[in-house]
């Protein structure tokens, strides 16, 4: 299983996408629609649904759906994959609306990293991570785009916060964060967290689990469940002894973008009070899951599990609420000024580290 988020985090999801500085792909042809292979498809979505989505009652409930409208002949007159694939995510969606489920056809939009419902990117992707540094006297700041866990990523992101340390305030910009998984942030957990503590719990279809393994993060630890989840908890070691970021103040941008894990790290955050965030709320896609092929060329993405803060709810549908509300675009000038910059340079260093990507709310392929 590979470590391709979701999460709503789409953790672990099956199908790559390269997230490099390249030139965008050039998109597949469609293959002439098969009306015989896209029902097949649409009923085996149904199966993979009732085995592997992450709640077994609402599983039951997009099978049967996608069954009954099957035998009705409610997707005979279909002409191209798109269509119907975009027609079965509306039908799902009605059922019970999921940040990350959706079906996609041959040739056509994937299964993203975040677990996304887009078309073929139109141009490169963004640096994961972008602008490290210090932003002002005692400010350190960072953009994430996305949790890929590179290698190349981590090694940056390491020595930035070593390079860094002793900094007053740590500003984490997720406006435009994509998902991804857990590596980045144990990475900066040890360093940021003074005592052990679990800080997410992890619910995974038992099916899935079994099937493929756990999710693939060295900071997951498993822990009883009932006998359909394979539950496990995100726990953070400090370092010790602690060093000086364990008293540095977080700032977390966020927008109505901020999806996937970029929302399981505003989770943590927020319960642990040990970030403050900026801006709006959240995306709202809290199920983690991964990319399925479902026949015919067809493919789809399949939540199965779920993140939640222990003692409390996940985010799905509601996504996570900032503790300073503004306009996205006000975020980084409200955090540079709560510490003390001149409100005409906050003006001035916001409009340079802007983001290039859309902070607005992820739109659905419609039907």
């Amino acid at each position: 299983m590979r470590k391709e988020v979701l999460a709503a985090l789409a953790l672990a999801a099956l199908s790559p996408l390269a997230m490099g500085q390249t030139a965008a792909p050039t998109p597949a042809a469609a293959p002439a629609y098969d009306a015989t292979e896209a029902k097949k498809a649409v009923a085996k979505l149904a199966d993979e649904l009732e085995k592997n989505f992450v709640f077994p009652d609402v599983a039951k409930r997009y099978s049967a759906a996608l069954r009954a409208k099957l035998a009705a002949g409610g997707y005979d007159g279909f002409t191209d994959g798109d269509a119907l694939a975009r027609a079965v995510t509306a039908d799902l969606q009605a059922v019970a609306p999921d940040g990350h489920l959706a079906m996609f056809p041959p040739g056509g939009p994937r299964p993203q990293r975040d677990g996304g419902q887009q078309r073929a990117p139109s141009g490169p992707p963004p640096a994961p991570m972008e602008q490290a540094g210090m932003i002002a006297p005692g400010i350190a700041f960072v953009r994430f785009n996305g949790f890929y866990g590179e290698p190349a990523t981590l090694k940056a992101f390491t020595e930035f916060l070593d390079r860094n340390a002793g900094a007053k305030a740590l500003i984490i910009d997720a406006r435009t964060h994509r998902g991804g998984g857990l590596e980045e942030m144990d990475v900066l957990f040890p360093r940021i967290f003074d005592k052990a503590q679990a800080v997410m719990v992890m619910d995974t279809r038992a099916s899935v689990a079994e099937a493929n393994g756990p999710l693939p993060f060295r900071s997951l630890v498993k822990v009883d469940a009932p006998a359909e989840l394979f539950r496990t908890e995100h726990r953070v070691t400090p370092a010790s002894p602690a060093g000086p970021w364990a008293k540095t103040k977080i700032y977390y941008l966020t927008s109505p973008r901020t999806g996937s894990a970029a929302e399981h790290l505003a989770s943590v955050f927020k319960g642990t009070k040990r970030g403050m965030l900026i801006g709006e709320t959240t995306a709202g896609a809290g199920h983690y899951g991964g990319g399925v092929p479902v026949g015919g060329g067809y493919s789809a993405f399949i939540p199965f599990g779920r993140s939640y803060f222990p003692g409390g709810d996940g985010w799905e549908g509601t996504g996570v609420a900032p503790d300073i509300k503004v306009a996205p675009e006000r975020a980084l000038v409200e955090a540079l000024t709560r510490e003390g910059v001149a409100p005409a340079e906050a003006e001035a260093l916001s409009a340079r580290h802007m983001p290039s990507g859309s902070m607005e709310r992820r739109k659905p392929r419609k039907s």
